[in-house]
């Protein structure tokens, strides 16, 4: 029998196709020809034309941004802020502060650290100000300080309570046995030390297939054995049983090759800690799939001693007959 390449109808027999746009548009779905989904979660689309303030919010920007690059532009902004404030108290006059140093770059250094010892309401020590522009720039000073404190510890504690999953997915699936057939399956661990409950997985096929005489992206939900699980301390191996019934029985690498095949997969569960949703993503396509291979067992057992998942083996595969 020739193998059926996914999308034909002898393919999908029963299973029904979720259509041709997912959410991602017509375009996207029936002419882009790259990956929809990264490995890594992120979706391989840009936008352009929106114009750096119609797309800029710092809030979100702020949230997003890895810990050394947001503590970076903390620190660049306090030292800016504080240059800016001694700039102007250089423009107050040569009597605006006390016990100012003749020299310029002595004036500018001493008006700056003036300003930390303000921004910080640390006190003046032997330097205050002694006019009325000054004082004005003191005041104006510290209500600025007290609003960057409050923003700064506001984004500090966002980022903290922000559940952030840390879920990680096997670098490859495999079409390994499965009861008597064969399975496409992928393995994920839970890389955080909080637990995840009630995690769902979701796990779609997308190809492309001949309409008209021209080639349109096709998504068809992989039904798994099993979609959720109430418990994820350890690990999950994900198993989309390849039946009479599933779009990929009997098709062979080379005709998913030929369909520019896609296997997107959607994580959705909840931190039991923050009770907050965590969500991660990731696709595999063919050259992502290992054929006749299995996963090798991961999981350590010592006698008297709890079970241990070696998360070194997540990716870990040996071959098997291919029969």
């Amino acid at each position: 029998m020739t193998a059926p390449s996914p999308g034909s109808e002898q393919a999908q027999g029963p299973v029904e196709p979720l259509g041709n746009d997912l959410g991602l548009g017509r375009v996207v779905s029936q002419e882009s020809h790259q990956r929809v989904v990264n490995r890594d979660g992120s979706f391989n689309l840009q936008r352009s034309g929106l114009g750096f303030w119609h797309s800029l919010n710092l809030y979100y920007d702020l949230i997003g941004i890895s810990w050394p690059v947001f503590v970076t532009l903390l620190g660049v902004a306090y030292l800016l802020l504080n240059a800016a404030f001694a700039l102007a108290y250089l423009a107050a006059g040569p009597g605006a502060l006390s016990d100012m140093p003749t020299d310029p770059a002595g004036r500018f250094w001493a008006c700056f650290f003036f300003s930390v010892q303000t921004f910080g309401t640390i006190g003046f020590g032997h330097v205050y100000p002694k006019s009325f522009a000054a004082d004005v720039i003191v005041t104006l000073e510290a209500f600025v300080g007290l609003l960057g404190v409050a923003l700064a510890t506001g984004m500090i504690f966002a980022r903290f309570s922000r559940p952030k999953p840390r879920v990680l997915f096997s670098e490859c699936a495999v079409v390994a046995p499965y009861r008597g057939g064969w399975g496409l399956m992928f393995r994920l661990v839970n890389g955080q030390r909080t637990q995840l409950i009630e995690l769902e997985a979701e796990v779609t096929l997308a190809y492309f297939r001949d309409v008209k005489g021209r080639p349109v992206r096709q998504f068809t939900r992989l039904k798994l054995e099993r979609d959720n699980v109430a418990f994820f301390p350890l690990a999950w191996t994900v198993v989309h049983p390849i039946t009479q019934d599933s779009p990929l029985w009997q098709v062979t690498p080379e005709r998913m090759r030929a369909a520019e095949s896609e296997v997107m997969v959607n994580i959705r569960g909840l931190d039991d800690v923050v009770y907050g949703t965590v969500r991660a993503r990731t696709s595999y396509q063919v050259d992502d799939i290992r054929w006749h291979a299995r996963f090798t067992d991961m999981f350590v057992r010592r006698p008297g001693r709890p079970v241990t998942v070696d998360v070194r083996r997540l990716s870990q595969i040996e071959p098997v007959p291919s029969t």
